[in-house]
């Protein structure tokens, strides 16, 4: 298991590199993908669904608030 201090570095990282490579991605929804993620990493393989559902909600509510343009 990571410590939080590792989670944040990749955290970090990750909006960083999201930054420079000028991706157009908002921190917000960065932010939240990758807590989802976090918060599913130790699923069982079958119960992998639910983050696959909770990250395609977040896009599509993106999308729909007009996020997506």
């Amino acid at each position: 298991m990571t410590s939080d201090t590792e989670q944040d570095l990749a955290l970090t990282a990750l909006l960083a590199a999201a930054r420079e490579v000028d991706a157009g991605i908002p921190d917000d929804l960065l932010r939240k993908s990758y807590a989802i993620q976090r918060s599913h990493q130790f699923d069982r393989e079958e119960n992998r669904e639910t983050s696959l559902q909770d990250l395609t909600k977040l896009v599509d509510d993106h999308i729909d608030s007009g996020g997506g343009k």
